[in-house]
């Protein structure tokens, strides 16, 4: 299947071991990576032949006056780059981040992402509780859950907000091998890190404003899964995530988390419960995701720019 991965990425040093580890597995596969570089100008070598590498730059010349929907200094940078990827209709799309490493198991990444967006696994009304062969009881003909996003997890650090970073420092995840599905109607937190999505979603998946410039970082993926989720949920789709796992070295500093993240976590208290309460009517990603920026909570000011923004943001695929 086509695929394209995007990898945002401000230190080089991360990159070039994130590069030289899955180089391997992607020439294989032949797929195309959109390196997102979050500096004023390209300094990184990318050392892959099949690469597109973008920086704020590119970025500005590209978007114009519609720039500045792409934060910066932060990894909500990484919208171009499923932009970009979009543009070229692969049948998914896979993002990392850059210390996201290789595992034992990674010959067959990209296999497993497909399996669970495409190989049909899920049974709608039913859940498969063990993997592989179908289990006694479970209905011989069901017709396959349409899902668009399959989130893989971590070995070793998994993905924590900083202040349980800081009190858990050693606490360490094995590989291992299984899935589940968000059940209509529920939510998952949604981590960019490791993840594929169907290509025809990304209008409807947009990492928010973040960053230096604004009130909030770090919960642009948290809060662009909440909602893809409730849009999928409403058109009857799935989402899924577990396998396949990657390797995770932990790049970021728990101190800089846990400011990072302070305003952010008073607003994730309630914002899906205000999301939740959303009623939508649309039949469409791109559709839906209008409706949901039309009549998402105005808390402040931050939030009225941010429906502009998402408004935006679906305005690049008309």
């Amino acid at each position: 299947m086509n695929k394209i991965v995007v990898v945002p990425s401000i230190r080089e040093q991360s990159y070039n071991r994130w590069i030289s580890e899955w180089r391997e597995i992607l020439t294989k596969n032949n797929v195309k990576v959109i390196l997102v570089e979050d500096n004023p100008k390209r300094t990184f070598i990318p050392n892959y032949k099949n690469i597109e590498h973008y920086s704020w730059e590119e970025i500005d010349r590209e978007l114009g006056e519609k720039k500045w929907i792409i934060p910066r200094r932060t990894a909500a940078i990484r919208s171009f780059g499923f932009y970009k990827a979009f543009q070229t209709n692969p049948d998914y799309v896979v993002t990392l981040d850059d210390d996201c490493y290789t595992t034992p198991q990674s010959e067959y990444y990209f296999q497993t992402h497909e399996k669970y967006l495409f190989g049909g696994l899920h049974k709608k009304h039913w859940i498969q509780h063990s993997q592989g062969l179908r289990v006694r009881g479970v209905p011989e003909y069901l017709k396959p859950q349409y899902n668009v996003l399959n989130m893989g997890l971590w070995a070793n650090v998994p993905d924590l907000d900083g202040e349980t970073q800081k009190i858990n420092p050693n606490y360490r995840i094995v590989e291992q091998s299984f899935n589940f599905i968000v059940p209509a109607g529920l939510y998952a937190p949604i981590s960019s890190m490791n993840l594929a999505v169907r290509t025809e979603v990304i209008p409807a998946f947009y990492f928010l404003l973040m960053g230096p410039s604004y009130p909030f970082d770090r919960f642009d993926d948290i809060w662009a899964g909440i909602f893809l989720i409730k849009i999928a949920h409403h058109l009857g789709y799935s989402v899924s995530g577990g396998e396949p796992f990657i390797w995770h070295d932990r790049a970021s500093n728990a101190d800089v988390n846990i400011k990072k993240e302070g305003s952010g976590k008073k607003v994730n208290e309630f914002l899906w419960k205000d999301i939740n309460k959303i009623k939508l009517t649309k039949t469409s990603y791109k559709a839906c995701y209008k409706e949901l920026a039309s009549k998402l909570p105005r808390y402040d000011e931050y939030w009225n720019k941010q429906s502009i923004a998402m408004k935006t943001w679906l305005s690049l695929f008309e």
